[in-house]
């Protein structure tokens, strides 16, 4: 039985070229804080070569370097370091599926496969225990008013970000009495297409939302426009993920592959 005062943990954040490790997408950066309790004991931040770019949309979200990128280590270098971080800790991740597709992915590469016996989501928690307007990181972080730290990278910054939510989510739920094993899931590979398409929670809420959006999109040539859309569906076509959406600028059917939005904002609903 775990005890949340002195458990190992470790906060898991991954930055990654683009949405999806179905079409080709890598892990380019991985963030680790790992803890006793609350207590920070270290911190581990990687480059991870991807070997292929940056969607627009991921390097547009976290400002990573190409050149640096290129000239850092393969996952398969560092994999090694990344299972003695998370070696017999519960990992706590925020959309967890998300994240832990594109390790399951680049397990698979290798001809391995991944099992995390100890895992909680902090999405899944959140969602779960708490009826709040929006579960992303950021507006969590907010509505328990714990600090987001804007120091270092931004797979560090959202990993300092879980922990501190997470320890302020279980102090909430004290009253309930559970004990933290009653919180932990086991992961196992996920199965696609079946289970769908998982998407980054700020977007994924943004298009499921009901309202009009307000997008940047990057066009193949590098052009950015901006319009209003209506969301439709999410389909997973023959090279990519698409929204199908009705474009209010030009009055008509869309298809935007979702890697090439690169800002996206609901429509606030007027009083």
């Amino acid at each position: 039985m775990f005890d949340l005062s002195n458990a190992r943990f470790a906060f898991l954040d991954i930055e990654t070229t683009g949405l999806s490790p179905w079409f080709g997408d890598r892990i380019c950066q991985i963030a680790i804080v790992l803890t006793e309790g609350k207590r920070i004991k270290s911190t581990v931040d990687l480059l991870i070569n991807p070997g292929r770019e940056l969607s627009p949309a991921a390097a547009h979200i976290n400002g990573l370097d190409e050149s640096k990128l290129s000239a850092a280590p393969t996952f398969e270098e560092i994999t090694d370091q990344l299972e003695a971080s998370l070696k017999d800790a519960v990992v706590v991740c925020h959309n967890a599926k998300f994240d832990i597709q594109f390790l399951d992915n680049e397990y698979r590469k290798l001809g391995r496969s991944v099992e995390y016996p100890n895992l909680i989501d902090t999405l899944l928690l959140a969602r779960e225990y708490f009826d709040l307007p929006s579960y992303s990181l950021h507006h969590l972080a907010e509505d328990f008013h714990v600090s987001r730290n804007l120091q270092g990278s931004r797979a560090q910054g959202d990993a300092l970000t879980a922990k501190n939510l997470f320890f302020a989510m279980m102090d909430a739920l004290k009253p309930n009495g559970k004990p933290l094993d009653d919180y932990i899931g086991i992961y196992n590979s996920p199965a696609w297409p079946e289970e769908g398409v998982y998407l980054p929670t700020e977007l994924s809420e943004a298009i499921n939302s009901g309202r009009r959006l307000f997008i940047k999109y990057m066009d193949k040539d590098g052009e950015i426009s901006e319009r209003w859309i209506s969301p439709k569906e999410v389909l997973g076509l023959s090279d990519y993920i698409y929204l199908q959406a009705y474009c209010h600028t030009r009055e008509a059917e869309r298809t935007f592959r979702l890697d090439r939005i690169i800002e996206v904002a609901v429509e606030v609903e007027k009083e």
